[in-house]
């Protein structure tokens, strides 16, 4: 899985550790990997490898790797990020980085870990987008676009991949409260979304985890090129705007 070293990634490959699931994590920063590692409920049953998922080539070499050593079964894609601004504040540099990360990377991974969730028999992948992706966000132009693209990217690959039972799907978490989404988000946006959802609390990131091992497990068989959201309603509502206000 890649984005394994913080946030919501780090949660999701406990929980499948304790589910008794050999995972290998894949991120950018060897440190946090390393304490993924050390603070599973089985550090034994993980092991991690630094890539920069915007690079193809190193997607592919680690992929390889990981598919050449011990097959692949489950793929979840949950590197991502973004930053907060009007859509007339993004320059080209931006657009393009946030892009790369949030719709680049899945293509890569995915078309890497193919070949080994085919010989498996019973391949799924998870990607993970946002919630209310179909309505918009304020503020993440660049990252709605790129997280829509994925769905569809999803469904796609749902309906060219199923022959060979692989299954692919998305999950979109709504507002989950992660170490990164504090440093670029504002409290008052933050309260006002909680407000606003109609459960009237943040998702949790263990929540999210379950649902994406639920997913990824026999139960799930037959759910395939869907768009699943864990939100707390917040996408029937007003929406996870991160700007207040319409910007001219």
């Amino acid at each position: 899985m890649t984005g394994a070293g913080s946030g919501i990634g780090r949660v999701i490959a406990h929980r499948f550790i304790e589910l008794g699931a050999y995972v290998v994590g894949i991120g950018r920063t060897a440190d946090h990997l390393e304490e993924t590692r050390r603070t599973s409920a089985d550090p034994t049953m993980f092991e991690w490898i630094t890539c920069n998922v915007r690079d193809q080539s190193q997607v592919s070499e680690t992929i390889t790797s990981i598919g050449e050593k011990g097959g692949l079964d489950l793929l979840v894609n949950c590197a991502g990020g973004q930053f907060i601004a009007p859509a007339t504040a993004i320059t080209p540099n931006g657009w393009r980085s946030v892009h790369e990360l949030n719709l680049d990377a899945i293509f890569w991974t995915c078309s890497a870990a193919y070949p080994y969730l085919a010989h498996s028999g019973r391949g799924a992948i998870v990607n993970i987008v946002l919630s209310g992706v179909e309505r918009g966000s304020m503020g993440m132009a660049h990252s709605v676009s790129a997280r829509a693209g994925v769905v569809g990217l999803t469904r796609t690959l749902a309906q060219e991949w199923g022959p060979k039972r692989i299954r692919v799907n998305c999950v979109g978490p709504g507002l989950v409260i992660t170490t990164k989404f504090q440093e670029y988000s504002d409290a008052s946006v933050v309260d006002r979304i909680v407000i606003e959802t109609p459960m009237g609390r943040p998702t949790e990131a263990d929540e999210v985890a379950e649902l994406i091992a639920y997913l990824s497990c026999d139960a799930s068989v037959m759910i395939t090129g869907q768009l699943l959201q864990i939100d707390g309603g917040a996408s029937l509502s007003h929406g996870l705007h991160m700007l207040g206000d319409p910007v001219e």
